[in-house]
Formats: structure tokens, C-alpha cells, sequence
């Protein structure tokens, strides 16, 4: 009996009854215009359906997306909303769920869900458009705080910039994984999506690779990551 007191006492201090957890999808699903042809393995309405069987099989509360040009949109399942207005890289979230605090820039966007601060990054390789992306990340921040997104940049770079947040991904002790799903070209180029947590626990991080119907969804695979505040 006092076992397993002791086991409920540890299960209830590792998960206090007042936390909730989230589950955020992040994905660049890559602009349609760049596969139109019906006649191949990317033409993009078949990589959009399946991102659709995807999101519905992942079931994330929040999606942050990279690329999803109108009329890609049509293919993010109805139990969706989009919040803030980007074009390129919008935030959804669950219809039932409440957004707010909407900002907005040209590498990035953001919104208030929950309680945390969402950021969904689409940034560029250069190093002053890093060091850039970074500094407003970090002026965003707010206590709990999760960026996510295609950074199209490794770690080193992003920490190197100065990024006032931690790596999901390495929090969890997870080794890196090429999320750059090349169409053309078989040469890795390493992790380039990647999540940031701050004042929230990193519960589960996968990278999707499962093609759900087509050989890839993307030129990126997929990353989802879990989390408790």
C-alpha cells in the first residue's frame, strides 16, 4: 500500500491537475504552384489529400504551416480554423479553441492559444535575415512560449544568433533527423524545421516520414511535438 502511495504522489507532482497538454503540428507542405503536373508523384492536390489523412490521423490541437498557398487551404479539415491573416506561413487552430494577440511579419507569425504564445517561423538561410528572425522571436516571447516551424537553418546557427529558448527535440534527447525531404536531389541537408519551448515540458517529438498515399506529403517532412503547461 505505501508503494503505491508513493507511485500516485510521484504521478500526481509530475502532473499537477491544473496542466492540460497540446499536441502542434509544424509543416511546410510546399507551394502548389511549383507542382502542377497531374502526371507526377508530387502534382500537388494529391499531396494535399494526403496531408488532409495525415492531420486527421496526427489530430494536433494547433498546425503551423509554412507555404500553404491559397488554394491549398481547402484541404486542412473542417474541425480547423485559420488565425491572423498570413497568406504564407498561417497558424489553425481547433474551432473550439480561442486565439488571440495576432502579430504578424514577413518571417513570421503569431497568436496567444491557450495561454501560450504560438510562433510560427518561415525564415531564410542567409545569416542577417537568422540574426533577424531570432531578435524579433525573442521579442515576442511571452512566459510560455513555443516557435516553431521552417527555419531553413541548423541549430548551431539559430543558438549561435542568440535564440532565448531551448531545443524541444534536444530536450528530449532525440538525435537529429534530415527534415528536408529532397524531391530532386538524394544529399541530406539535416534538420532545418525545428521546435523551441519556453516555461512549457516537452512531453513526445516525432518527425513524420509516412507518405499517406504518395511517396512524400512535402519537400519537408512533417514534425509534431507534445507538450504540458
Amino acid at each position: 500500500m505505501r508503494l503505491l502511495l508513493s507511485i500516485l504522489t510521484l504521478l500526481m507532482a509530475a502532473s499537477p491537475a491544473n496542466s492540460q497538454e497540446l499536441t502542434i503540428l509544424s509543416f511546410n507542405v510546399r507551394e502548389w504552384t511549383r507542382d502542377t503536373d497531374s502526371s507526377q508523384g508530387t502534382y500537388w492536390k494529391d499531396r494535399m489529400e494526403a496531408m488532409e489523412r495525415m492531420i486527421a490521423d496526427v489530430d494536433p490541437d494547433i498546425i503551423c504551416f509554412q507555404e500553404l498557398l491559397p488554394p491549398a487551404g481547402r484541404y486542412v479539415p473542417d474541425v480547423y480554423k485559420q488565425v491572423g491573416m498570413s497568406v504564407s506561413h498561417p497558424i489553425y487552430v481547433r474551432k473550439s479553441m480561442k486565439a488571440s494577440g495576432h502579430r504578424f511579419s514577413i518571417f513570421w507569425e503569431t497568436c496567444l492559444v491557450d495561454g501560450i504564445r504560438i510562433i510560427n517561423v518561415h525564415s531564410r538561410w542567409e545569416k542577417k535575415v537568422v540574426q533577424r528572425t531570432v531578435d524579433q522571436v525573442n521579442g515576442q516571447l511571452s512566459q510560455k512560449s513555443v516557435a516553431c516551424g521552417d527555419w531553413n537553418t541548423f541549430l548551431p546557427n539559430i543558438k549561435k544568433a542568440g535564440l532565448l529558448m531551448e531545443s524541444a527535440r534536444e530536450l528530449l534527447g532525440i538525435p537529429e533527423e534530415d527534415t528536408f525531404a529532397n524531391f530532386t536531389k538524394p544529399e541530406s541537408h539535416g534538420a532545418i524545421d525545428h521546435f523551441f519551448i519556453k516555461g512549457v515540458t516537452p512531453l513526445s517529438y516525432e518527425m513524420i516520414v509516412e507518405g499517406y498515399g504518395v511517396d512524400k506529403i512535402s519537400d519537408h517532412f512533417p514534425i509534431v511535438l507534445k507538450i504540458r503547461h
